[in-house]
């Protein structure tokens, strides 16, 4: 008998315990994890960050806490973790401050560590960033930037009722080499 694991909805293997990743909101306590969870992004994935390893890896922890608001706000960042507490995944909401625009949130920072990669752990957090954006008081849509060279990534944000609405080319350079940004935006009415 051929036994298969069990697949998410991007293609991704989902393993028994998958249920034992916890999504919460990020807390000043979170600071260290989240930068070192940052810096390993930003180092393994260079193409997937408008941020560099070289101008991030020496800030310090305290300088992104102000990124960790309160749900209600719309600005905030959620995290995966495990059951034993270690940060797998993060993903930010970033509400736009002008008047005209904050109907609008930008989703920033999609991170999964490399060891936890294959587990579902962006779609939960995608799914957990849109709820916890439709409780927001006049936040309307979420828009968001995806390296069109990415098509995991991109499925994701598509299953997760994004849509692409334009394309920047050579949007970053890395390395003398220049990638696309996909724009996308999810509509929370529906």
């Amino acid at each position: 008998m051929n036994h298969r694991p069990p697949v998410d909805a991007v293609d991704r293997v989902v393993p028994a315990d998958a249920g034992a990743v916890h999504i919460r909101p990020l807390v000043a306590a979170d600071a260290v994890a989240y930068k070192a969870l940052r810096d390993e992004a930003l180092r393994t994935a260079p193409d997937a960050f408008t941020s560099d390893y070289e101008s991030s890896v020496g800030r310090d922890a305290s300088e992104y806490v102000a990124r960790f608001g309160a749900l209600e706000s719309g600005q905030f960042f959620l995290g995966a973790f495990d059951a034993a507490g270690q940060l797998l995944g993060c993903l930010g909401c970033e509400r736009e401050q002008r008047t005209k625009q904050r109907h609008c949130a930008v989703v920033v920072g999609m991170m999964v560590s490399p060891s936890a990669q294959r587990r579902g752990i962006g779609r939960m957090l995608v799914k957990a960033c849109v709820q916890a954006a439709r409780q927001v008081p006049g936040l309307t849509q979420l828009v968001l930037t995806v390296t069109a060279s990415n098509p995991h990534v991109v499925r994701l944000y598509e299953q997760a009722g994004f849509r692409a609405w334009g394309l920047l080319p050579n949007a970053i350079v890395v390395d003398g080499v220049g990638y696309d940004k996909l724009h996308m935006v999810r509509l929370l009415s529906h």
